[in-house]
């Protein structure tokens, strides 16, 4: 048993070795692919957080009429406080209103107009966990009607477009992962034909003493299995350590799913089996 597994094992190198030109550009095409493919899953695997970040961005500006004074914004405060798609509320007064307008425009309004005519404010920051547009414009709406503001200020339909946006990314690399799942099992297919033809001798021997197809696929296999793993794990090696000097240079927080190697390497072996199966399919009747 250990004879035939070291046999086969013998004949899958030495058929990976023999056919270096093919092998070669077979492992390219992997390592291109895959590393492709090691990027947007990156990509993919920091969407939710990329989400997150946006919606933390979900906020409005509720300008409150000149009339209301501290401790009617107070009110206000606790009666919006209970609905539970808002997670905070900071007050916003006139002396704020005034730092900020001096921090934006680097002049002081009441040095210019003698005193301050901003109002208060209401920053109302949104609850990120179950998220719900509709929602928010409800009840932006509902405020909207409330006879202490004076205007509300929103920017979230701009978010929730990029949002949008994230999605027909995600949905393009769907398609992307099909068109490369499928050039890739065109190229292994390709490539083990070729190694089979050229092995056409060894493999009639083989068949002469009784083999069975599955005796000879495996050495095919090997050589599949072969540049799979060295295409997929040099990619691995060039995505991971690409972001890690992309997050050290540009002082970003961009994450590194730590089982990207393994999602990496067992989609190529897959990918290497099935297409040597189909390939050899055609020829071993």
């Amino acid at each position: 048993m250990i004879d035939k597994v070291a046999f086969l094992f013998a004949e899958g190198l030495k058929s990976f070795l023999r056919n270096k030109l093919t092998n070669f550009l077979c492992i390219i095409t992997i390592l291109i692919n895959f590393t492709i493919l090691g990027t947007f899953f990156i990509a993919g695997f920091n969407t939710d957080s990329l989400i997150n970040f946006f919606r933390s961005k979900y906020t409005f500006e509720v300008f409150l009429q000149e009339k209301v004074d501290l401790d009617q914004s107070n009110a206000i405060i606790k009666q919006l406080e209970s609905n539970p798609v808002i997670s905070s509320i900071v007050l916003i007064d006139k002396d704020k209103s005034a730092d900020i307008f001096l921090e934006e425009f680097g002049e002081d309004v009441v040095d210019m107009l003698g005193y301050n005519p901003l109002p208060m404010s209401l920053k109302v920051s949104l609850e990120k966990s179950n998220f719900d547009l509709n929602k928010i414009e409800l009840l932006i709406s509902e405020i909207e009607k409330y006879d202490f503001v004076d205007s509300i200020e929103y920017r979230g339909v701009y978010i929730d477009n990029i949002e949008d946006k994230i999605n027909l990314f995600i949905f393009f690399f769907l398609i992307l992962v099909i068109a490369i799942v499928f050039i890739s099992i065109q190229m292994i297919s390709n490539t083990v034909k070729l190694s089979m033809s050229n092995r056409s001798d060894f493999i009639e021997i083989l068949q002469y003493n009784g083999a069975s197809n599955m005796f000879i696929k495996i050495p095919f296999f090997i050589e599949s299995i072969l540049q799979s793993i060295i295409g997929s794990l040099i990619a691995f090696l060039l995505v991971n350590y690409s972001f890690i000097v992309i997050n050290s240079y540009f002082n970003l927080n961009i994450q590194i799913d730590n089982f990207l190697w393994v999602w990496m390497i067992g989609l190529s072996l897959i990918i290497g089996i099935y297409a040597s199966n189909k390939a050899m399919k055609r020829i071993l009747l």
